[in-house]
């Protein structure tokens, strides 16, 4: 029973270090250029960009940026926009949702899916099935993406899925095998793998015959 207790324990560490890391990245992520136009760094920094933006509440930047929704429906900088305000606000379940509009908008911007797993994996929201979509379509962008598939191993062991868990956590290892994750990696997908069955064989006896 002890030894049960301390897994449960070093499990729930190892996420909780994991989870701290995946927040930090996911912000980071937004800061880098696209190379779709919008200036990702001041968006994410600030409420949307706008020069005036310091004398508007959040309520009144988010209405105008729907106000250009409505002209346009595209309108990328206006999406990231109202998803950087809402993550400000604490309200992550609907920064999700326009970021998840801006992935449909940008499908081959990988930095807006690491995103979105930050928010999908956040204990305020902790939508690991979400997470697991977003991270697969991360590292079907880039397969050579370290730490998407560090947080997909997460997200797959948080759905139940242990065989993707390892395969995820197998690539992140081959990817960077010196990472700072990577001694803790190797630990999980000794303790998860399955074990193999140990089988005793028994000399059967029959009975003598009798001579009848």
């Amino acid at each position: 029973m002890l030894l049960h207790r301390k897994q449960i324990n070093k499990w729930a560490k190892w996420v909780a270090l994991v989870l701290a890391i995946v927040f930090a990245v996911s912000f980071v992520a937004m800061g880098v250029g696209s190379g779709t136009g919008l200036n990702w760094s001041s968006l994410w920094g600030g409420g949307g960009g706008q020069s005036n933006a310091g004398a508007q509440s959040p309520d009144q930047q988010i209405e105008e940026f729907e106000a250009r929704l409505v002209e346009n429906p595209d309108d990328a900088e206006a999406l990231l926009g109202i998803a950087n305000l809402y993550a400000a606000l604490g309200r992550q379940d609907l920064a999700a949702s326009y970021l998840e509009k801006l992935a449909a908008l940008e499908p081959g911007k990988g930095e807006i899916h690491m995103r979105l797993a930050g928010i999908y994996l956040s204990p305020e929201v902790q939508d690991n099935r979400a997470a697991v979509r977003v991270l697969q379509e991360a590292t079907a962008l880039d397969s050579n993406n370290a730490e998407a598939f560090l947080q997909l191993g997460v997200a797959e062991r948080g759905v139940g899925n242990v065989t993707g868990a390892i395969l995820a956590w197998n690539r992140y290892l081959e990817l960077d095998p010196e990472g700072q994750m990577a001694d803790t990696v190797r630990e999980q997908i000794e303790q998860m793998a399955p074990k193999p069955v140990e089988t005793t064989t028994t000399e059967s006896t029959s009975p003598e015959s009798d001579g009848d």
